[in-house]
């Protein structure tokens, strides 16, 4: 009888060993089928919005090239046309390089890139240089009183000729620190005045690109008065690599208004 009891208690144990792990392969199973069923709905919205970019992507390919083929159409009218104007070249002229230099000039509170060659050259405001300036005489002997001030650019001009071992207009050399201070001595005009021509040299492309580490400066006489330094370097890429951003964000500008102009004639001409 004891046997029985004992065996038939094992079989209940047994039993209920069975029954709960049957209820946890279906807990398991439940919770599977969840995340399974949780994964197909990401599934689908993931495929839902990359049909929406590949339309999009597609709608932006089409218009891409119904704007190719119109500048294609545009161009060959151009071509084809005798008395079509020639597109305005996007790059800037020199008096422009001059006159974005000196607002660079301007706008920096900086020391200037020879760190003196003109202290008040840089945060001194500068207009732009008109291209038709008339340049003075450079033998003029004319007191400030009596004569018409000229232009900072017809000054520079002049100076080129006055001084032409110290300003160049092709193989550059930098500045002694404080020439403005021999220039105010030499020149008759107002210190003002000096310091922007001076300011339109200091910031032209090819006076910035010759002031590295170690080339030696020059005074009035064209003589070397002492060495870029590696700071004064460092301070002129700056000032480049602003003036370039710059220049490159006008002719982009420049490019896209000639293309939205041409674009507007077109569509003019087909309504």
């Amino acid at each position: 009888m004891d046997r029985l009891e004992a065996l038939y208690s094992a079989l209940e144990h047994e039993a209920d060993t069975q029954r709960q792990q049957r209820d946890g392969e279906r807990q398991a199973r439940l919770a599977l089928e969840s995340e399974n069923a949780q994964l197909r709905e990401t599934l689908a919205a993931l495929r839902q919005q990359m049909q929406e970019q590949q339309a999009q992507l597609t709608g932006l390919s089409e218009a891409l090239m119904a704007r190719d083929a119109e500048l294609r159409e545009l161009r060959e009218r151009s071509a084809q046309s005798p008395a079509s104007q020639p597109v305005e070249d996007a790059r800037p002229s020199a008096a422009q390089v001059e006159a974005a230099a000196e607002q660079l000039a301007s706008a920096s509170e900086s020391p200037g890139v020879a760190s003196g060659e003109t202290a008040d050259a840089e945060s001194a405001p500068s207009p732009a240089m008109p291209n038709d300036a008339p340049a003075e005489s450079a033998g003029s002997d004319e007191t400030p009183d009596q004569a018409t001030p000229p232009s900072p650019q017809a000054l520079l001009k002049q100076w080129y000729k006055r001084y032409p071992d110290t300003f160049f207009k092709g193989h550059t050399r930098p500045l002694k620190i404080g020439i403005h201070v021999e220039l105010l001595e030499n020149e008759p005009w107002d210190e003002k005045l000096v310091r922007r021509a001076l300011a339109g040299y200091v910031h032209l492309p090819r006076y910035l690109k010759a002031v590295r580490a170690g080339t030696q400066r020059v005074d009035l006489e064209g003589q070397s008065v002492g060495a870029v330094t590696e700071d004064e370097a460092l301070h002129a890429r700056q000032q480049l690599a602003e003036l370039t951003r710059q220049q490159k964000e006008r002719e982009e500008q420049a490019a896209s208004q000639r293309i939205s102009h041409k674009l507007s004639e077109l569509m003019t001409k087909h309504r």
